[in-house]
């Protein structure tokens, strides 16, 4: 039987490595790779949510003009990806910055806790989430702005 990856329908080869969806279908590493899923991920997923998913990041790389995934370093295609999995694909580009750096910092406070962790002491974190906090408040600060802008401009 021919394995055919869920996203492209290529061929995936009997030794190359692949995952299952929930539902039985085959996601390649690449496209995986791509949407920065684990194959724990894969296998909770429906293949319709993985298709959304990957519409959503491909969405968002043509909203900021990517026209090519290799151009982006892991950790951009892990943002756009966690992004387009929460439907923010659809961010400005300035606003899309603020939120990069917002998952960046939370993903370096995930390593840092199973560090402190395992030393027994989380308490050092509190001034970077805090820090998350407040930039995910002036995100809002700026959207909330806009949002008067337009009701004040439907209004005359």
């Amino acid at each position: 039987m021919t394995r055919m990856c869920l996203i492209d329908n290529e061929k995936i080869g009997m030794m190359t490595n692949s995952f299952k969806t929930k539902d039985g279908n085959v996601l390649c590493v690449k496209h995986a790779e791509a949407l920065g899923l684990t194959p724990k991920d894969v296998s909770e997923s429906s293949t319709s949510d993985i298709q959304n998913s990957f519409n959503d990041l491909m969405s968002a790389m043509r909203k900021f003009n990517i026209t090519d995934i290799n151009q982006l370093s892991k950790n951009e295609r892990k943002s756009l990806a966690y992004l387009a999995k929460r439907n923010l694909n659809k961010l400005s580009p300035d606003i899309y910055k603020q939120v990069e750096d917002i998952t960046t910092q939370i993903a370096g406070n995930r390593l840092m806790l199973l560090g402190l962790g395992l030393q027994g002491s989380t308490q050092s974190l509190t001034p970077s989430y805090l820090a998350a906090i407040l930039e995910q408040n002036w995100i809002l600060i700026r959207q909330n702005e806009q949002i008067i802008e337009l009701l004040k401009n439907n209004n005359h």
